[in-house]
């Protein structure tokens, strides 16, 4: 769907922002482009929709050269969201979220439709803020708007910079918990930048962990973590390591570590497709049992810790 090839970029003071960078992005994928202030992940972001223009190397849509598309043409197909959400303050929510249907001459009906059903999505009632406008929304509700008028028009991509960067962190994480469980996600193409480490393993499927305008690995959470290419991958997620790797993997990946046992009188079920932090924070709560299709298992802290630690040693 995307691919970079050896794509650079250098701006007036002759600094490479973005140097000598490869890689693709999957139909239906998210890549998430981490890293800290200055990597070169926005800038990036912004070479796939033209906002910047590469000083080197090419970027392909669907096997098309973007710099043979017109800006405008090229922007149509990608659903772009921004931290400050973007939105046009004179313009009410059902205005907002309609601007690039109506941009592409959709009927208004249709128009009207896809923005009611957004909204219903992204938990915003149409009777209560349909005719609202930005400056009277809370700062996740606007940032929801964003996401909506982004998605409006049904684009197949979605590019985002740091989308939630704005929220407090526990407007934030509801949010997030929101974008991650979009069914509007299961056909879309996303990259999105952030350098928030924890929304990046839950959020993307791989992550392009870049330093100083360069990539230094591509790869799953897990192989992030457990797999690192170099020391600065390895460095990196060093001051949040053990919940990281509990968030990354889950019960699933270490089913063989935890063993049989009679299953407690009262307990939680969960799915073994649960993050192996989060069973361990509902232990808390009391007894828990993961299912893996017809076989239950209690789950307790120490099979949890035996199991990371093996696969730590794999």
């Amino acid at each position: 769907m995307i691919q970079l090839t050896h794509v650079s970029k250098t701006f007036d003071n002759e600094k490479n922002a973005v140097n000598d960078i490869s890689f693709d992005v999957q139909a239906g994928e998210i890549l998430v482009l981490l890293g800290t202030s200055g990597c070169g992940k926005t800038t990036t972001l912004r070479m796939i929709n033209r906002l910047l223009e590469p000083s080197a190397g090419s970027i392909l849509i669907d096997g098309t050269d973007t710099s043979t598309i017109p800006p405008t043409e090229l922007r149509k197909g990608m659903g772009y969201v921004m931290q400050n959400n973007g939105l046009f303050p004179h313009y009410t929510v059902l205005e907002n979220i309609s601007t690039v249907p109506q941009l592409l001459g959709w009927e208004k009906d249709k128009t009207i439709e896809r923005c009611i059903t957004l909204m219903h999505k992204l938990k915003l009632n149409p009777e209560a803020y349909a005719s609202v406008y930005p400056a009277q929304l809370s700062g996740g509700q606007q940032q929801r708007v964003g996401l909506a008028r982004a998605l409006a028009a049904d684009p197949p991509i979605l590019l985002m910079d740091e989308p939630f960067g704005a929220l407090d962190p526990l407007t934030r994480a509801g949010v997030r918990k929101e974008f991650k469980n979009l069914d509007e996600l299961n056909k879309k193409t996303v990259v999105l930048v952030t350098h928030d480490i924890e929304e990046a393993l839950e959020l993307g499927h791989r992550i392009c962990l870049m330093n100083e305008g360069r990539i230094q690995q591509i790869g799953s959470p897990i192989d992030l973590l457990f797999r690192p290419n170099n020391d600065f991958v390895r460095n990196f997620f060093d001051g949040q390591r053990l919940q990281l790797e509990l968030s990354a993997l889950h019960l699933q990946d270490i089913w063989q570590q935890i063993p049989p046992a009679d299953i407690p009188d009262s307990y939680r079920e969960i799915p073994a497709t649960t993050n192996c932090w989060e069973a361990f924070s509902l232990l808390s709560k009391g007894n828990v049992v993961a299912r893996s299709g017809n076989i239950c298992k209690p789950v307790t802290a120490s099979s949890i810790m035996d199991g990371l630690h093996a696969f730590q040693k794999h």
